[in-house]
């Protein structure tokens, strides 16, 4: 069983891997680098609303973030304001010309995953994202228990 799991792990990070290249042919045209294309998918997803949440969750120094949210800033992909409750604090979103980067990697990325899919045997894609849905489910309620006060 566990030469499943470490399968599993090695196919999941392939497939990861394989997407993302997918989706960095879009970018190919666009003034932004992978690390900046990081932040600003962070930020466009809600994932990070400010310069300490990106640190924390890129793991990058803060001075870093701040470079690459300013480049950002800069090339008109995220605005910076302040936060309406604490105004010490900087709200970072993403604009519409960001927003349409992030919608043109994704679109490339399922033409990507369509062109694959067609290959499959019939009902396999279906069966794929039944079982990756409930994989992700799963995943997601370990992530909320894990952050539940004496875990």
């Amino acid at each position: 069983m566990k030469d499943t799991f470490a399968e599993l792990e090695s196919l999941l990070r392939n497939v990861s891997y394989w997407i993302k290249k997918r989706g960095r042919d879009a970018l190919s045209s666009v003034n932004i680098t992978l690390p900046q294309f990081q932040v600003l998918q962070l930020v466009y997803f809600g994932e990070a609303l400010n310069i300490k949440q990106l640190t924390r969750l890129t793991g990058l120094a803060a001075s870093t973030i701040s470079e690459m949210v300013d480049r950002l800033v800069e090339l008109g992909y995220i605005t910076k304001t302040q936060n309406a409750v604490d105004r010490r604090q900087v709200v970072l979103k993403s604009t519409r010309q960001g927003s349409a980067i992030i919608r043109r990697v994704i679109r490339q990325r399922v033409r990507s995953i369509q062109s694959i899919a067609r290959d499959m045997e019939p009902g396999s894609a279906g069966y794929l994202a039944v079982v990756l849905r409930e994989f992700v489910e799963l995943c997601n309620r370990a992530e909320r228990l894990a952050k539940l006060p004496g875990s």
